[in-house]
């Protein structure tokens, strides 16, 4: 079962490190956006690509 966006939120700002990889997560994907000038939709795909593959 899929959380909501409000349900991420919620424990976002509940779980401190929940919250940090969350901020973790997008202050990398802003550096990659503004260093390599990309779309923001090749990082959207770039996500999506990797979703699932973190144990790897």
């Amino acid at each position: 079962m899929a959380f909501s966006d409000d349900e991420y939120f919620e424990v976002i700002q509940k779980n401190k490190e929940v919250k940090f990889a969350f901020e973790s997560i997008k202050d990398i994907c802003n550096k990659l956006h503004n260093e390599t000038g990309c779309p923001e939709e090749d990082i959207d795909n770039f996500l999506q690509f990797i979703a699932g593959k973190w144990l790897n």
